[in-house]
């Protein structure tokens, strides 16, 4: 388990949305989740995977105390008082390389980058590197310990800040990896927002030497089958309108990925408050997609809004359905 002060401090940082893997023409590479792709991602093992393979030490949550910074993006606040947002412009990145301790830079895209040089310094943490197959070919989330096992091997442990940056942002790698992050534990992990203008290139990324990554995981960023039928929260399927047509969980609100996508960040909040209206913000809400990087940037807006929101999986919803 993770120091006291990490193990008490707040988990939860808010975030940005990006864009959905559906944009036309976004190089989105990678086994899982590309562009349009129907891919499989099997919610049972995902979710069976990643919590059955603890230590046995049971999973500590923590309260988040969310706050509002001036430009009105949520943001976490530690035991100490401390802020810390969920993205970090080139200039602010540019100031914080120029100290002693430098935060670890992750290009988390699954294809090199289109204008083929890196932030100088950058390590190469795919989000594909978070998923496996079962045996049916089904995309999963690696277990807990193997999510940290891959932070490790990269370099990065559980002290570390770090920020996290893409070549398509539309294609929900940044989401993704900054919510598994957020459900190991990750205290401090940003997004860098817009280009990186005034940083450093190189044209290849950098090998950090491998670390122990201690996770802490929290379990209530993931919902399961039992809570969402029991109607616990409020549900958002984030799939295309078509296939929220073809079937959907009963009940659920359909609010498309895309929608919540402003060329390559989040829309305003005015815009995001419209298209969550439906909502209750009272109560957890639930995002399912077949694929998780879409959900992740649903779940991202929703985040930055203030909901208190979680990820699960159309996939594992139909396991659990009768045999027509």
């Amino acid at each position: 388990m993770r120091c006291e002060l990490a193990k008490y401090g707040a988990i939860l940082v808010v975030m940005i949305a990006f864009a959905g893997g559906a944009e036309a023409g976004c190089a989105c590479g990678g086994g899982g989740s590309s562009s349009g792709s129907s891919g499989a991602w099997s919610g049972q093992s995902w979710l069976g995977d990643s919590m059955s393979q603890e230590s046995g030490e049971s999973a500590t949550s923590t309260g988040t105390e969310a706050e509002t910074d001036a430009e009105g993006t949520m943001a976490m606040s530690d035991v100490n008082g401390d802020i810390s947002s969920s993205f970090i412009y080139a200039q602010e990145l540019e100031e914080m390389l120029e100290d002693e301790t430098k935060p670890v830079i992750a290009y988390v895209s699954n294809t090199p980058p289109q204008n083929s040089s890196y932030i100088d310094g950058s390590i190469n943490l795919p989000s594909d590197n978070f998923i496996q197959e079962d045996d049916s070919g089904n995309e999963t989330l690696k277990s807990v310990s193997d999510l940290a096992g891959v932070l490790g091997s990269a370099g990065i442990n559980e002290e570390d800040a770090v920020v996290l940056y893409g070549d398509c942002f539309s294609c929900g790698d940044s989401t993704f990896v900054f919510w598994v992050m957020s459900y190991l534990g990750h205290q401090n992990v940003q997004i860098l927002k817009g280009p990186a203008t005034g940083l450093s290139t190189a044209s290849s990324t950098t090998t950090k030497p491998a670390a122990i990554y201690l996770d802490d995981p929290v379990p209530e960023l993931l919902a399961d089958y039992e809570s969402v039928a029991a109607g616990e929260f409020v549900i958002v399927d984030a799939r295309t309108p078509d296939k929220f047509a073809a079937g959907h969980i009963d009940g659920a609100v359909n609010i498309d990925y895309s929608r919540v996508i402003d060329g390559d960040w989040i829309k305003d909040d005015s815009a995001l408050t419209e298209i969550f209206i439906d909502l209750d913000p009272e109560r957890p809400v639930v995002v399912y997609s077949d694929d998780v990087r879409e959900a992740s940037i649903v779940w991202s807006a929703l985040q930055h809004l203030g909901y208190d929101a979680r990820l699960y999986t159309w996939n594992d919803w139909l396991r659990h359905q009768p045999a027509v």
